[in-house]
């Protein structure tokens, strides 16, 4: 047998020790069968070629879509050598895993196939060729087409094949002569099949290829049984290392946990233990772990009889058993049984651990110990509500203790589920990008990206671009090289689009297109890049009434708004108030350095009664001034910014409660929201002394923010 190798930029042919080692047929055939002829001409091929049409019988489904597709991806039909090569580096790892797993498969169907100018062919997931070896007459032919390691065999590089068109499609593929899409390969037949790993993805492919004239009746039988050999042999493999990270993790979660375990068989001797069962039973420090326990009688250590009798008396049971340690009274330690397939008790697993001493809580820190970030989030452990429900995974950073967060979360955790597109709604400083990245990590795409967009901070002119990317010279100062957009770097992940209501309306069509198609085209380009994104949107606006006004697109709002979650302002959920209050003051001092004693009840009262228009960005801004302010480490009214104090004391209501309990003289209607907005705004500005900076921090909005709402409400500066 002959094989081709790379030559520097050519190929050289050389003879396989593989044929000197006395391969040879065993001389049992399947019964020849008639070798497919083309089910093209010539004339069929070059009219579609030429101009997409069809003419005659029509060609098979499979090799007219692989023709179409080849169109759309602009593959050059003229004859031609294959252009595309991977460096060999990139391709020897696939070459030596397959010859190291499948080397004796190559060598049994070359033995079905010698003398009959044919040609094996493996290729990798991608199509580039890992070998190519045979008969050495077809082996110089395959040279000239550069049909040898590390060329690109996919449709995309040389059109319509067995190969590349296996590979597409997921299933067996046989082209024969003119069904080729490239003129030069019209000589050729060729017989592939995908080759799958254990997981269902595609590892690479099996080929047998050769001159038309050649003797192809036994190819198709050939491929599928090396195919289906080579599946048996990855999924072992696959199944052996499984093994091997199984037994490795048992044995590292065996000796890791702090509880200490011990197994013990159906004669009452200890068969196994752990670190922990030999600190806590006293018997470390004997060599290896586990030794100063095994081999010895469980009820040294334990009153074992009573799981006994309990077992006699109640058998079958699965349950544990609390029964009393005696080599240390203190314990808790109880045992399971374990039963094999037969349902026959086999083994007893003991697990032992110290009592946990619960530290009472001072009065007014009825928040959980965890660290958290600027915004409102826990860094560590998993926050529960006061009534004891747990934060779903992926949501632990978002504290909360109200109802209305609790329902949000639900909704939050159960979208996280499928792809279905999301849209947050909310006023500014909720958490609402906290809550997509929830939805992100709590989800399948958890391993993927999480790309965040924020639309109003695009120029109208760059939105496409930045979006969907753009071919190399696309526009004056574009990348040589091109970019790619925010939607491709999202792929097998989720796009974030905040602030969505302030994405430009002529390039809102373009959005929808891309959400209808899972689809994107570069700027400059013509070929659709399909991809996979979970896209979640978010908005402080009223998506509903912007449509009504012809600001935004209809359909963009349905197909966005596929699941809403409406996240409630912070006025709106006054119990979360304390929570977060103590967290961040406590967050902030140990920050600082500064000694924290507590946060006075008075404090938390009026704290609850203000509004925060700014939600949890204006609270954290107003603990953070209070921190700066206190003495002797306990947070009191005099602490907080001007104005909580004095209204605190005389029962006033909090400045932006003030329209909401009351109607003002201007305003025989009763509350409007608009004027307690403007009045909100005006009072931060005279606590600020005008300066804009700030009032934004205090407020919780951006400063291009603040000067639209100066400018609707006629507030000078």
């Amino acid at each position: 047998m002959y094989s081709l190798f790379r030559d520097g930029d050519g190929f050289g042919v050389r003879r396989d020790a593989l044929c000197a080692a006395g391969v040879v047929s065993d001389g049992r055939t399947a019964a020849p069968r008639m070798s497919k002829g083309p089910s093209v001409e010539y004339a069929q091929w070059k009219a579609f070629m030429e101009g997409g049409r069809l003419i005659g019988q029509k060609p098979d489904e499979a090799l007219l879509a692989s023709w179409r597709r080849c169109r759309e991806l602009a593959v050059d039909h003229a004859p031609r050598s294959c252009w595309d090569f991977a460096p060999m580096n990139q391709i020897e790892p696939f070459a030596t895993s397959f010859r190291e797993l499948c080397s004796d498969i190559e060598a049994k169907t070359y033995a079905a196939i010698k003398g009959r100018d044919l040609l094996i062919t493996i290729t990798d997931a991608k199509g580039r060729v890992a070998r190519t070896c045979g008969d050495l007459v077809p082996l110089r032919q395959a040279d000239k087409l550069n049909f040898g390691p590390g060329a690109n065999w996919a449709e995309e590089s040389v059109g319509t094949n067995a190969i590349g068109t296996a590979l597409a499609t997921g299933k067996p593929m046989q082209v024969f002569g003119e069904e080729h899409f490239c003129r030069s390969h019209h000589a050729w037949s060729c017989t592939a099949a995908p080759i799958f790993d254990p997981k269902g993805d595609i590892w690479g492919c099996f080929d047998i290829s050769g001159p038309t004239g050649a003797d192809h009746s036994q190819s198709f039988e050939l491929v599928q049984t090396a195919t289906r050999e080579v599946e048996k042999r990855l999924t072992a493999l696959y199944l052996s290392e499984i093994e091997g990270k199984f037994s490795s993790l048992i044995s590292a979660v065996f000796n890791s946990v702090l509880t200490g375990v011990l197994c013990v068989n159906v004669h009452g001797w200890i068969t196994n233990a752990n670190s922990g069962a030999e600190s806590l039973l006293g018997c470390s420090g004997s060599g290896l772990r586990g030794s100063g326990l095994r081999g010895r009688r469980i009820d040294e250590f334990f009153d074992y009889d009573v799981f006994l009798a309990r077992q006699k008396h109640d058998s079958p049971r699965a349950e544990p058993v609390v029964i009393r340690c005696h080599a240390n009274p203190g314990l808790i330690a109880r045992a399971a049984p374990i039963f094999s397939r037969t349902g026959v008790w086999s083994d007893t697993v003991i697990t032992v651990s110290q009592p946990q001493r619960v530290r009472p809580a001072c009065a007014g820190q009825q928040v959980p110990l965890t660290e958290a970030a600027p915004d409102g989030t826990a860094q560590a452990g998993a926050p529960r509500a006061e009534n004891g429900h747990e934060v779903g995974r992926g949501f632990e950073r978002i504290l909360h203790q109200s109802p209305a967060m609790r329902q949000v979360m639900q909704q939050a955790a159960s979208a996280a589920r499928t792809p279905s597109t999301v849209l947050l709604t909310g006023e500014s400083g909720t958490g609402k990008d906290l809550i997509a990245q929830g939805i992100h990590q709590a989800g399948p795409r958890a391993k993927g990206p999480f790309i965040a967009v924020n639309c109003g901070a695009l120029a109208g002119e760059l939105v496409q671009s930045e979006l969907f990317g753009y071919c190399a010279g696309a526009f004056t100062g574009a990348d040589k090289k091109g970019r790619i957009g925010k939607f491709e770097q999202a792929d097998k992940g989720v796009l974030f689009l905040d602030e969505i209501a302030e994405m430009p309306l002529t390039m809102q069509v373009n959005l929808l297109r891309a959400l209808e198609e899972r689809a994107v085209v570069r700027v400059g380009g013509s070929r659709p890049v399909p991809v996979d994104v979970k896209v979640i949107a978010a908005t402080n606006r009223d998506l509903a009434a912007l449509v009504a006004e012809g600001r935004f697109r209809q359909d963009l709002f349905y197909r966005l708004n596929v699941i809403g979650i409406h996240v409630p302002p912070l006025r709106e959920r006054p119990s979360d108030v304390p929570l977060l209050a103590i967290h961040h003051a406590r967050r902030l001092c140990s920050a600082f350095g500064l000694e924290f004693a507590g946060v006075a009840p008075e404090v938390l009262e009026a704290l609850s009664r203000h509004d925060w228009p700014g939600n949890v960005r204006e609270l954290v801004n107003c603990m953070e001034y209070a921190v700066n302010s206190m003495t002797g480490g306990v947070i009191r009214l005099e602490h907080l910014p001007a104005g909580f104090a004095g209204r605190a004391q005389t029962g006033q209501a909090l400045p932006a409660l003030a329209g909401q309990r009351a109607a003002s003289p201007e305003m025989p209607g009763g509350f409007r929201l608009k004027s307690v907005e403007a009045e909100t705004i005006r009072e931060a500005l005279r606590f600020h002394g005008g300066n804009v900076r700030r009032t934004a921090r205090a407020l919780g909005i951006g400063r291009n923010t603040l000067y639209a709402k100066l400018r609707k409400f006629s507030i000078p500066v």
